[in-house]
């Protein structure tokens, strides 16, 4: 039985089958926009660039000791905790925590390396956003991708500030023993 259909009825299902993939993912956007001004990786953006420049959105849970990030991996997502915590490792030695507010992954996602560390749930659960950057669309959302790439910028650079901290603690109290 050999049925044929038209373009029509292939427009159609295609418009069906789209609109069924894309549904979940309008939702979490959606979610995303709602709360946009509380995540500061996302302020200052344009709501309608955000969803041009963020895509593959998930909001995840994880449990006490459930590895979110491999040391060593390859991944293009970036996280952000939204509540509980998580414990950052480096060759089997715990160098860092994670607190809610906070994103992580990100190095791996813009440089395209491997993943540095071992970021594992340290809390009963963890519930994080974890979402890709589109840089394919560069010309539509160049305003967009620089405010993100500045909010992550100043992200990673208070993660130095507390580290830099951190060993020059350590340095005092080793100088004055």
């Amino acid at each position: 039985m050999n049925q044929k259909y038209t373009v029509d009825d292939v427009e159609e299902f295609l418009e069906i089958t789209q609109n069924e993939e894309s549904r979940v993912d309008t939702e979490i956007m959606q979610k995303l926009l709602s709360v946009q001004n509380k995540i500061k990786i996302f302020k200052n953006i344009d709501p309608n660039e955000l969803k041009v420049v963020v895509y593959d959105l998930k909001f995840l849970r994880y449990n006490y000791k459930d590895h979110i990030l491999e040391q060593g991996s390859q991944s293009s997502d970036i996280y952000y905790l939204i509540d509980g915590e998580c414990q950052v490792f480096k060759d089997k030695y715990q160098i860092g925590e994670i607190e809610p507010g906070s994103s992580f992954g990100e190095s791996g996602a813009i440089f395209g390396k491997k993943r540095n560390a071992t970021v594992i749930c340290s809390s009963k659960t963890a519930s994080l956003l974890s979402f890709k950057i589109d840089q394919e669309n560069f010309d539509f959302s160049s305003a967009a991708l620089a405010i993100l790439y500045k909010n992550l910028a100043a992200e990673i650079n208070a993660k130095l500030d507390k580290l830099n901290n951190k060993v020059a603690s350590k340095m005092h109290d080793i100088s004055t023993l």
